[in-house]
């Protein structure tokens, strides 16, 4: 018998379950990788409900799916009905690369002034096709405490002009100089820092001492 290959008709929660079989994964594995309840997973499946863009990277990044196929399948499902002509590609305009501009952990970091990232950056990587932020910036991250989802090299994208929603991945950095990389929930006049390694505990901290928070919007993995 043929393999079962995924086609431009699935719906999201369809290709996200091949995804998750193909990587080997129950459910309830993949919702333990990100923190959830498999009930969650289960209603992306159903396509009851659909993940944020941040969760949505991490997704990817778990089960080693493509990023671009799976939020062209989210936006599909989404939209029924649209003709063939509205997700045919584009001419978009070129952006420019992206600058690394410091390094992020579970804990210190090296974090410049933004304002001074077109000067200070003498590091860039190329721009993903499907990323049309502008305003964004990369860091490289050290330690292990976001590891399955972000391994010790990598480099995760951040933008600077989008909102960080509860639930985000996203870029932390105190007043005090402390960049992380920690998955956000508010609450309240605090914010909660997970992280995806359960080795270290979560981590609460005023508001008032966030400096930046800046949504993940792509993971560039290390090379092993």
């Amino acid at each position: 018998m043929a393999p079962f290959l995924p086609h431009d008709d699935m719906t999201f929660g369809d290709l996200l379950a091949f995804q998750r079989e193909k990587a080997g994964l129950t459910q309830q594995q993949l919702a333990q990788r990100l923190g959830i309840q498999y009930q969650q997973v289960s209603a992306y499946e159903r396509n009851v409900a659909f993940p944020r863009k941040g969760r949505l990277i991490q997704i990817c990044e778990i089960v080693n799916a493509s990023y671009a196929d799976l939020a062209q399948a989210k936006f599909r499902t989404q939209n029924p009905g649209l003709p063939d002509e509205a997700f045919a590609p584009g001419t978009p305009r070129r952006l420019p690369p992206i600058p690394i501009i410091g390094q992020a952990a579970a804990g210190q970091g090296l974090f410049p002034n933004l304002d001074d990232t077109d000067i200070a950056a003498d590091e860039y990587i190329e721009r993903p096709d499907d990323l049309r932020e502008e305003r964004v910036y990369g860091l490289r991250v050290y330690g292990d405490s976001m590891t399955p989802v972000v391994k010790p090299g990598s480099v995760v994208i951040a933008s600077q002009d989008t909102t960080c929603r509860n639930g985000d991945l996203a870029v932390v950095v105190t007043h005090n100089g402390e960049a992380l990389i920690k998955v956000v929930y508010y609450k309240g006049e605090q914010l909660q820092l997970t992280s995806s390694n359960p080795a270290y505990p979560d981590r609460l901290i005023p508001r008032e001492e966030v400096l930046h928070l800046h949504p993940v919007v792509h993971i560039r993995l290390a090379r092993m």
